[in-house]
């Protein structure tokens, strides 16, 4: 568990759950014949949830949720 606030930090709450979400997917993905497809595809998916959840908020968005496509 991260040792933060409860008040505050709720920026670093989100990217520290878009990592928890991550590893057990990439976990998965190590099993997979095609790894590196399965991880990018899990980085992607785990990514846009993450910036989803940033542009819910009104605070300002992590840098590269402002990003579009393979950028």
């Amino acid at each position: 568990p991260l040792l933060l606030p409860e008040t505050a930090f709720a920026h670093l709450r989100r990217q520290a759950a878009a990592l928890d979400a991550l590893r057990p997917r990439l976990n998965a993905c190590c099993r997979h014949h095609s790894p590196l497809p399965c991880a990018r595809r899990a980085w992607t998916d785990v990514l846009d949830g993450f910036c989803t959840d940033e542009f819910g908020v009104k605070t300002r968005q992590f840098h590269c949720c402002r990003r579009h496509g393979p950028a």
